[in-house]
């Protein structure tokens, strides 16, 4: 499969938005988004760039517009990933803006997040002829798809459902996570399909995981896995360690324990633990031990208090962009 513009003309405007060179398999994803013939799932590992398909259908969009969707909506069931993918959108943005030459090939570009105890800034929707990158979770996406969008007036929910359903992209992350909202995705572009509307939604599912084999995903290919970059991650050697515990008393204590021989590391740990009260204890034992700043995360805090963590120090030490 050849893509259908110069090789080296996309590998520079993916570097001028993404700061990196394109691996393999965004060239090859980039041929499929200017011949109109999207995946219906990408197989990508995890760390290999997947939000990056941001990029490539910008791209693609300035150079195919009558064949590429105006609008991109990535949507994953996590609120700190949406807002991750927000991250990455405004920094293409923003490379945008300060490149000339982009500018004028790419134009304006309009970006919106829609989750829970976030407002809309309604970019995505005050001009629709422009093309925009929407970022949202499964329920405020997929209400609004359902013509009953939350928080939204019922005088505009048919506008959301038609901006959302026609003329886009919908690049579902995780996929796997959240099978009954793929069903209904496909289930969406099945009906669009058979009634004949000229530019319905497209629905690429994203996940290193597949629940099930139907058409042959987008995977990597063995120009990818002898990429240097790719070679080195997707080899990486991931250890495991069992350590077994006789006394089930015991575990907060031991996960502590466990947690502090690496005190001295200067890098960021993370302890799973089954209960909220080993969680606790844990905590608790961290900070009498003065290991550092301790952040806990359970499902009893509330989502305003969830939602603050994305700007918590110790939460961005985990964040991809951190290296500590």
């Amino acid at each position: 499969m050849g893509i259908m513009a110069d090789d080296q003309e996309f590998d520079g405007a993916f570097r001028a938005l993404t700061g990196n060179d394109p691996f393999p398999w965004q060239r090859a994803i980039y041929g499929r988004f200017l011949e109109g013939r999207l995946p219906g799932s990408c197989r990508i590992p995890t760390g290999l760039g997947k939000t990056s398909v941001m990029a490539v259908w910008l791209i693609a969009r300035a150079e195919r517009p009558e064949v590429v969707p105006r609008r991109l909506i990535y949507v994953v069931n996590r609120r700190t990933v949406v807002d991750q993918s927000t991250d990455e959108a405004e920094k293409i943005r923003a490379n945008i803006e300060k490149d000339e030459e982009l500018r004028s090939q790419l134009g304006p570009l309009a970006i919106s997040t829609l989750r829970g105890q976030f407002e809309d800034n309604g970019e995505w929707s005050a001009d629709p002829s422009r093309p925009a990158i929407i970022a949202g979770t499964v329920d405020m996406i997929g209400s609004r798809l359902l013509f009953s969008g939350y928080g939204v007036g019922f005088k505009r929910r048919p506008m959301h459902a038609g901006l959302l359903g026609q003329d886009s992209l919908l690049v579902h992350d995780e996929a796997h996570l959240e099978p009954a909202f793929q069903e209904l995705l496909e289930a969406i572009v099945e009906e669009q399909q058979r009634s004949g509307e000229g530019r319905p939604m497209q629905v690429m599912a994203l996940s290193a995981t597949a629940r099930e084999a139907g058409d042959a995903p987008f995977v990597l290919t063995e120009q990818d896995r002898a990429h240097p970059v790719v070679k080195r991650r997707y080899e990486a050697a991931k250890r495991i360690v069992l350590e077994p515990i006789e006394d089930e008393k015991t575990i907060a204590e031991r996960l502590a324990d466990l947690a502090l021989q690496h005190r001295d590391a200067g890098r960021a740990v993370l302890v799973f633990a089954r209960t909220v009260e080993h969680v606790e204890e844990v905590a608790r034992r961290l900070e009498k031990a003065k290991a550092g700043a301790v952040l806990t995360l359970t499902g009893t805090i509330r989502g305003k208090e969830r939602d603050g963590l994305i700007d918590a120090e110790v939460f961005r030490r985990f964040r991809p962009e951190t290296s500590a």
